[in-house]
């Protein structure tokens, strides 16, 4: 499972782990599939307002649980795969129920300020949509995304990791560090 705050680093490590023939499920992709399926633009409040809504209506383990195809038949074939955006203890739970036992846990750990400075880099869809000036919004892009991803309790998630990778310095330092780790457990796994 690879866990972390908005703007932390997990694409960066789910497409390394990518490169090196690790599988990976994204669970973010059923909130963005189902925003579209309700003909949704796929923005920052309405991808937040799907989330919110599905979980409140099915549980808070029903992306985990709507992902689960992906997973097992990724588990069939690879004996370690990354399960990128895990937000909460329920999604954990619904996974060990689903596997039979407790996943190891990569949590990707960014201060609030790096993390802002990469959200509003990447403009990614699931982003604030308009940072007019830094320093005044200093905040604003990872606001209201911290605020309902710590309600799903992924500090939870954060604190039992089995792996933590700190993503203060460059990009590259970061590559290595996650692309060494991966190795590592792709290899003994």
């Amino acid at each position: 499972m690879l866990t972390g705050l908005p703007g932390s680093g997990k694409s960066v490590a789910s497409a390394i782990a990518e490169e090196i023939g690790i599988p990976v499920v994204t669970m973010g992709d059923v909130i963005r599939n189902e925003t579209a399926k309700r003909g949704l633009e796929a923005n920052s409040k309405n991808i937040g307002m799907v989330a919110v809504d599905l979980r409140t209506k099915f549980g808070e383990d029903i992306v985990l649980r709507k992902s689960w195809s992906r997973i097992s038949e990724a588990l069939e074939n690879h004996p370690l795969i990354i399960i990128d955006g895990m937000r909460s203890s329920a999604e954990e739970n619904a996974l060990i129920e689903l596997m039979g036992k407790r996943p190891k846990i990569l949590a990707i750990i960014a201060s609030e300020d790096a993390r802002n400075s990469r959200l509003i880099e990447r403009k990614r869809s699931d982003d604030a949509e308009v940072i007019v000036e830094k320093k005044v919004q200093k905040h604003h892009a990872i606001s209201e995304r911290d605020i309902r991803e710590r309600g799903w309790g992924v500090e939870s998630l954060l604190e039992r990791a089995d792996f933590r990778i700190e993503n203060e310095d460059s990009i590259e330092s970061f590559r290595e560090t996650v692309k060494a780790l991966l190795e590592g457990l792709n290899y003994t796994d």
